[in-house]
């Protein structure tokens, strides 16, 4: 004989895990919708990343670009001091070589020239004969 009582309880049973079947669809669908939404959220975040890295690469490769350009400016400047240095040098040498003298402070001068043009701007030694001619002249008594 099944009581009253037990058919309530059975209904109440199957309700509450009726209710609680929903609830736990419930808690699987937020958790599964959770999940979606931050796996977007890592994705968006991905490609922004991605974006950044190719802007980056983009300055980085104009960066570049100017360098290289202002390296070759750089270096044609050089070669421009170079053969104007050369020039001057050979020229103020033949000078004085051909005055048979030179100043203290003109000599030194000189000097510096010809070691900015040969030392720190690798020059090739086409001056050195005209140097160590002009190192050989007397200096001038004032």
């Amino acid at each position: 004989m099944v009581s009253f009582w037990t058919e309530v309880l059975k209904y109440f049973v199957a309700f509450l895990f009726g209710v609680g079947g929903v609830k736990l669809l419930d808690i699987i669908g937020e958790k599964s919708k959770f999940k979606r939404e931050r796996k977007a959220v890592k994705e968006d975040k991905l490609e922004e990343k991605e974006d950044e890295v190719k802007e980056l690469t983009k300055t980085v490769d104009r960066i570049a670009k100017v360098q290289g350009d202002q390296t070759l400016q750089l270096v044609a400047l050089q070669d421009a001091l170079k053969c104007v240095l050369l020039d001057r040098v050979i020229h103020l040498g033949q000078s004085y070589i051909r005055d048979g003298e030179i100043d203290f402070d003109d000599r030194r001068r000189l000097r510096e020239m010809h070691n900015s043009y040969h030392q720190g701007l690798g020059g090739n030694g086409d001056a050195e004969a005209i140097m160590k001619a002009v190192d050989a002249l007397p200096l001038k008594n004032h």
